[in-house]
Formats: C-alpha cells, sequence, structure tokens
C-alpha cells in the first residue's frame, strides 16, 4: 500500500482542515474543489448531489472548477441530464450505491477509450477485479458500457471531456449519496493522486453529512411546528433542564399566562418525576444531543368544547361559524373543514374572515393564540 509523503500529508492536512473550518451553513466544496484540482493538476473539477424522486431525480447541488463554459451551463447541463434519468446510469446507482463503489476513490479510462476501444473502465485489472471493484458481475459490464455511450456521451462532448481519465469517489451516509466528487485530466492520475483522494473522502463524508443535516433540520423544524399546531391542544418541546425551547400557539399563549404551576409541571416532567394533571411527557431522542421532551397539555382538548361555547356568546358567533372554529383550533385547513361539514372550500374561508374579524385578529394562528388565552 502506497503512504503518503510529508508533501502530501500536509495537503491532506489542508484540505481536511478546509472542510473543518467552513462556517455550518456554508457550502465547504467549491474551494475545496479548486484546491484539490490544482493539487493534482486536473484539468476539471466537479462535485454534485443527487435527490432520488419517485418519477425522476433532480441535482440537489452542482459545484465545478476549470471548466471553459460559464458555470451555470455545466450546471444546467448536469441538472438536464440527472433529471432525464429516471433509473441508475453510468457506472454506479445513484439511488442506492453498490458498497464496494461507497466511499471508495476510483480511477477511470475515458469515454472514448471506453466506447471505441471498448476498453475496461478501471485502469490495469482483470474483468472480475473490475466487477468486483464496481460491485457488478462480468456480464453486466458489457451492457453497462453501451448504456454509459448511449446515455452519456452527449452531456460528456457537451462539457468538453470526453477524452478525459476522471479520478471520482462516491461519498457515501451508509447506503445514500451525498456526492458525486469527481477530477478529470487527459493523463491517467497516478496511486498516488489516488491514495490522495482515497484518504480525503473520510473528511468529505463528514462535512456532507452535517451539511445534509441541516439542511434536513430545517425541514424537520417545518414540520414539527405542522404537527404541533394540528394538535390542537397546547404542547411544548422541552429540554432536560425544563427550559422551554419550541411551543405551538396553544402553548406559547400558556406561557404568556405566566403560569407558575405550568412552568414548574414542566420542568418536573423533564427531569423524569411525574406530573399530576392532565401534562403528558414523551422523550425525544437525537443522536448527539441531550434528551428533550414533547410535553402536550392533554387536558386543553376536553376543555375545548366548553370554550368554543363561551368564546361564541362572547363574539356572537353563528352555529356554523362556531363549528369551524372547533375544527381550526384542532389544526384542520379549510379544505378539510370543508369536507367535514359538507360545503365548498370557499365558504369555509367566509366563515374564516367573519371569525377573525370577530375575534379581532388578523390571522389563523393569532386566532388560534387568542382562543387559549381568552378566560
Amino acid at each position: 500500500m502506497i503512504r503518503l509523503n510529508s508533501e502530501e500529508q500536509g495537503l491532506l492536512t489542508d484540505l481536511e482542515a478546509m472542510l473543518v473550518e467552513a462556517e455550518p451553513g456554508t457550502e465547504s466544496l467549491p474551494p475545496v474543489l479548486g484546491a484539490l484540482r490544482e493539487a493534482l493538476r486536473a484539468e476539471r473539477a466537479v462535485a454534485y448531489g443527487v435527490d432520488v424522486g419517485p418519477e425522476r431525480y433532480h441535482a440537489s447541488y452542482a459545484h465545478c472548477a476549470g471548466f471553459p463554459l460559464p458555470a451555470a451551463t455545466v450546471h444546467a447541463a448536469i441538472e438536464n441530464q440527472v433529471s432525464a434519468w429516471g433509473e441508475p446510469w453510468g457506472w454506479f446507482n445513484p439511488a442506492r450505491p453498490e458498497p464496494a463503489q461507497r466511499n471508495r476513490a476510483l480511477h477511470f479510462r475515458s469515454l472514448t477509450e471506453t466506447e471505441t476501444a471498448r476498453q475496461l473502465p478501471l485502469h490495469d485489472l482483470s474483468a472480475s477485479e473490475v466487477g468486483r471493484r464496481l460491485g457488478m458481475s462480468e456480464e453486466s459490464l458489457e451492457g453497462t458500457r453501451e448504456r454509459i455511450s448511449a446515455r452519456s456521451a452527449a452531456i460528456f462532448r457537451q462539457l468538453g471531456v470526453e477524452n478525459m481519465q476522471w479520478l471520482r469517489t462516491l461519498v457515501c451516509d451508509g447506503p445514500v449519496l451525498l456526492g458525486w466528487v469527481g477530477l478529470a485530466r487527459a493523463e491517467p492520475f497516478t496511486e498516488r493522486e489516488q491514495r490522495l483522494l482515497q484518504a480525503l473522502t473520510p473528511a468529505l463524508q463528514r462535512r456532507l453529512t452535517m451539511e445534509t443535516r441541516l439542511r434536513e433540520s430545517g425541514l424537520m423544524s417545518t414540520a414539527l411546528q405542522v404537527a404541533m399546531e394540528a394538535l390542537g391542544r397546547a404542547a411544548w418541546i422541552v429540554s432536560s433542564s425544563g427550559r422551554v425551547v419550541h411551543a405551538n400557539n396553544a402553548g406559547r399563549a400558556r406561557l404568556e399566562r405566566h403560569d407558575p404551576e405550568l412552568m414548574e409541571s414542566l420542568r418536573r416532567g423533564a427531569q423524569g418525576i411525574p406530573c399530576s394533571g392532565p401534562l403528558t411527557m414523551t422523550p425525544l431522542l437525537t443522536t448527539g444531543l441531550p434528551p428533550h421532551y414533547l410535553a402536550i397539555d392533554t387536558g386543553t382538548a376536553s376543555s375545548a368544547a366548553a370554550r368554543v361555547q363561551a368564546l361564541s356568546a362572547r363574539w356572537s358567533l353563528t352555529a356554523r361559524e362556531s363549528e369551524v372554529l372547533t375544527h381550526i383550533i384542532q389544526g384542520e385547513t379549510n379544505k378539510s373543514i370543508a369536507g367535514r361539514l359538507g360545503c365548498a372550500e370557499r365558504t369555509v374561508e367566509v366563515h374564516v374572515t367573519h371569525l377573525l374579524s370577530k375575534a379581532q385578529v388578523e390571522s389563523r394562528s393569532a386566532l388560534i393564540a387568542r382562543f387559549f388565552q381568552s378566560s
């Protein structure tokens, strides 16, 4: 096995530092791609991610360096090609890369060599060894080569890389592809250069995993907020110390009443002390974070009907407006309410407009907060 010399080890350290020190939430690949291209004397450098959908794929991100074409043109070419492929393509399956290829630097011949000279894609290996490295049978290599020629030739020629050798790694988190990272040039890459990319791959994996988690956390935060509103009762996310991290509208309304008994119940519940009263605590366990809890006031629902009746009288609501209010505080949409009441969605919208006016609020969330704040 080739060991990195001191110069290569220093370069690896610098590249790893670029990945580690990049600010969270920023794209770390562009500067690393540029530095890696320069260090390995590559002519082109590319990195992209793939979102796998039920009907088509999508390039979740794309970065490039060294192309004479505008970056937007390269990005568009990658997106167009990725979205046109609704099934595995190339020498790997983006929906679930073969275990043999995950987080492994591989050196590929140019498209022209594999297409016209009918050479094996990997250098100086037998068909059986190439199949093992790619996680494919010898029998499937020829069919895959033909598929690549038919599907990939156009984008290779569009980007001017059909005669270039490729050194690339599939950066994966388990079976999930986080990113395709590759370098290209006319001359073959050396074993030392392949070894350097291999040594950098774990740092790429850690960084892309973190960036993926950050993107997903934003989505999950939105989903959590929607789900908590749909509970139709006061709810809070509480840390193990009893600090309220998040609350739905009904929960915030309860907090604004400065109820010391509620705060004590949340604190005791987060410490594992049994709570008296209608409060449930469900542990939320996330890798890398201390325990948190979903606290729900189960008594809210039982008192909701009486509250609707009282506020209907106070706000002079019609019977239909009261029904709509009951469904709104349960987090239902206008479309869902219309289905339950057997009327048009537009009719529900009119009732909601009247409700906002009579409750003297400007939004649906403010109406829910007003509902639970009212005594």
